[in-house]
């Protein structure tokens, strides 16, 4: 039986669905596998074209709480505006199962929509993964993985479809291993050091605490799967993040540069946005710098 949460999961609010402007249609609740969980909206722009470059947004929560309605994701609907098409994903939760299934759901939403991308007109050549904090460390982790079978669960269905992505927004993901984070915030000087905890979030997505769980952490970590041929990342992080510390990000920015080249990855460090406080990292400002990003690809 895994151990409860150290906090209390939070109400996290949800936009309203009937609200968002600038779209032609929307497909709410549809199931891309067997559980209740896996579930995506779907949201095509008013503006109508051949075919939608494809936005999958994965909501943050840090891995226990949130939905695919996550009122932080509202200001991602300008993206419609600008002809993308945005799918938004349910996955399984920590509190019920154990890494890597979170990234084999994501995965599967993936195969589902290729599959789909004819009945909704979608550029099965443009997909970008879209996360925030959690929601970013897996599509990181979707990204980086590309073609690696291990990754996949093919029962989920859709088993010839790829789950190939193209391009990747990351704001403020846990990329550089889960079993540094206390070390970068007391390097930091601000924060609270419980990520190895027991009943942290990190610790109950490994299945055990993070001190024991080196080899799997390693296993876990984005950076160790960076080579040549991955796809364009955009990284943002704040400076003072006391949750996730900005090392998570320099590391990964820097093994991209690395193994990949300095034109794989466009870096923001922001000295007060996006800090998993307030202002947060869904802003009118950081949603138009990554939608630059990705307009280039």
């Amino acid at each position: 039986m895994k151990p409860s949460l150290a906090f209390p999961i939070p109400h996290t609010p949800e936009f309203d669905v009937n609200r968002i402007k600038n779209i032609s249609e929307k497909y709410l609740d549809i199931s891309y596998a067997s559980e209740k969980e896996h579930v995506l909206d779907l949201y095509l722009p008013e503006k109508k074209k051949e075919e939608y470059p494809l936005i999958i947004y994965i909501h943050e929560g840090a891995f226990i709480f949130g939905s695919k309605r996550d009122k932080r994701m509202e200001s991602l609907f300008t993206a419609l505006q600008e002809g993308y098409a945005i799918a938004s994903v349910d996955y399984r939760k920590a509190d019920q199962v154990t890494w890597p299934a979170p990234i084999y759901d994501i995965k599967a939403a993936i195969r589902f929509l290729r599959a789909h991308a004819g009945e909704y007109k979608m550029d099965k050549k443009r997909f970008t993964v879209w996360g925030m904090s959690a929601g970013a460390y897996l599509g990181v982790m979707t990204a980086v993985t590309n073609h690696m079978q291990w990754f996949e669960d093919s029962s989920m269905g859709n088993p010839h479809e790829s789950s190939e992505i193209q391009s990747v927004v990351d704001l403020c993901g846990a990329c550089a291993g889960f079993h540094r984070l206390d070390d970068f915030i007391e390097e930091n000087g601000f924060g609270i050091a419980n990520h190895n905890e027991a009943n942290s979030p990190e610790s109950i997505l490994m299945g055990q605490p993070l001190k024991e769980a080196r080899e799997l952490c390693n296993m876990a970590n984005p950076i160790n799967y960076i080579r040549e041929d991955i796809p364009p990342f955009f990284v943002l992080h704040c400076l003072k993040d006391p949750v996730v510390p900005v090392q998570q990000s320099r590391l990964l920015v820097e093994e991209i540069v690395k193994k990949a080249g300095a034109d794989k990855v466009t870096a923001i460090f922001t000295e007060s946005e996006a800090d998993h406080g307030k202002p947060d990292y869904d802003t009118r400002s950081i949603v138009d710098a990554a939608l630059e990003f990705l307009n280039r690809y």
